[in-house]
């Protein structure tokens, strides 16, 4: 069964307090009509490329994709964008928290006190009507998150251990932020 809730990661707070900087850059070809806040990096070419699932090789997160410079362009997104069109990246730090809701290999997960202080991977889905859509993956191992603390701390009245899917407070490993990818 596929993971029911598709929301981005919503910002929570910020390591320094400041808010996070939104810079311009170009879109690579070819990646489809993405959902807003879509994981991104930036390549060694200096162009925007969606982030993908973590798989121990080229993780890479630098920010996330929320806005097209160009203000006829519909967003959300209905078509795909053309190579060099510039979008909107709200870029990750270290210290950033986010919430995000937690799944197991695809499927809802409650999130629990014992994630607290794991590392987990991200999935990052592809399929028509969802590209972009990120999640916290307990099943893989691949770290790109660590997980602070359970939503269901913070907001006793709307979530429990027992809400699937669950979510979790989760702040960006250096690792997935400082890495460059081609």
């Amino acid at each position: 069964m596929a993971a029911t809730e598709k929301q981005q990661p919503i910002l929570l707070s910020t390591g320094d307090g400041a808010a996070p900087e939104i810079i311009t850059a170009q879109i690579a070809a070819s990646q489809g009509i993405f959902m807003p806040g879509a994981p991104c990096y930036i390549s060694t070419s200096g162009t925007v490329k969606l982030s993908d699932t973590s798989d121990g090789s080229g993780d890479t997160h630098h920010g996330f994709i929320v806005g097209v410079e160009d203000k006829s362009t519909t967003w959300p997104l209905t078509a795909e964008l053309s190579a060099n069109d510039k979008v909107r990246v709200q870029l990750i730090r270290a210290g950033d928290r986010y919430v995000a809701y937690l799944e197991d290999n695809d499927s809802d997960s409650a999130a629990t006190q014992s994630d607290v202080g794991n590392q987990y991977g991200v999935r990052v889905a592809t399929g028509a009507g969802k590209i972009g859509y990120m999640t916290v993956d307990a099943n893989n191992s691949n770290g790109a998150v660590l997980v602070r603390d359970i939503y269901s701390n913070l907001d006793p009245e709307t979530e429990t251990t027992s809400t699937s899917p669950g979510r979790v407070v989760v702040e960006f490993l250096p690792s997935v932020i400082d890495a460059t990818r081609a």
